[in-house]
């Protein structure tokens, strides 16, 4: 799929960038960006990502999702246009379209 200027393989689970280099993400920072990129277009919260990516709701002190997108951010939007933007008081919707690649 192409995600903005990533191409993303959720089959084999690899990204690479604009420039064709492989981006290395754990498990954990790739179940969040599969999360993104098959619900494009939706403000997704906290609660959802991490029932999604771990089977558990969290807690109202719980920043596991918060500390991994910030790892996630780093590895994928560089110093370009945020990938994911932060919904205040609701969550994080991707901002790019995803298609075929």
């Amino acid at each position: 799929l192409a995600v903005g200027a990533l191409i993303v393989d959720l089959d084999a689970r690899t990204v690479w960038d604009a420039a064709g280099a492989e981006i290395e993400l754990t498990s954990a920072e790739f179940e969040l960006l599969a999360c993104f990129i098959t619900r494009p277009g939706r403000v997704l919260s906290r609660d959802q990502l991490m029932d999604w990516t771990r089977g558990r709701r969290a807690d109202a002190l719980d920043r596991t999702i918060d500390v991994q997108l910030s790892r996630l951010r780093k590895k994928i939007e560089g110093n370009g246009a945020p990938l994911i933007k932060t919904v205040r008081s609701a969550g994080y919707i991707l901002t790019v379209s995803v298609e075929e690649a």
